[in-house]
């Protein structure tokens, strides 16, 4: 399959932030992420699925992440070929939430819209979810 318009085999972006551990934080980081892939001519269901999933590991770092050694939330974007992967890293220990039937649900939230990975140690979490920015033709 060739690139379309605006699309590049090579597109290579690599870019990240720095929000306040605050939940208004994910609103700031879907207008952030989105102006960043807007140059590469993604499908937009693609961006929207990646938001949605970030979102809610942002959301996660700030309800879960106790104790954090810095009060921030760090975002990181790359973009490699076709595939884009988003990192979102707290500095805390993580602490479950409370069981509740309306509640804990995002894990599978952000695995319905990429490949998910989570690694926890003693200096926070980092959950990384990658998507690709092109679904084939049907």
């Amino acid at each position: 399959m060739s690139a379309g318009p605006g699309r590049s085999k090579a597109a290579r972006v690599t870019t990240g932030w720095t929000y306040p551990a605050l939940p208004v934080s994910a609103a700031r980081m879907r207008q952030d992420v989105r102006a960043a892939l807007a140059a590469l001519d993604a499908d937009p269901d693609a961006v929207d699925d990646l938001l949605v999933a970030t979102s809610e590991a942002i959301n996660n770092a700030v309800e879960h992440a106790q104790r954090p050694s810095r009060p921030e939330v760090r975002v990181g974007l790359r973009v490699v070929g076709d595939t884009a992967c988003v990192s979102v890293r707290d500095f805390g220990t993580w602490r479950e939430g409370s069981p509740s039937r309306d509640r804990g649900r995002g894990v599978a939230l952000m695995q319905a819209y990429g490949r998910v990975r989570t690694e926890c140690t003693a200096q926070g979490t980092t959950v990384t979810i990658e998507r690709r920015l092109h679904d084939r033709p049907r």
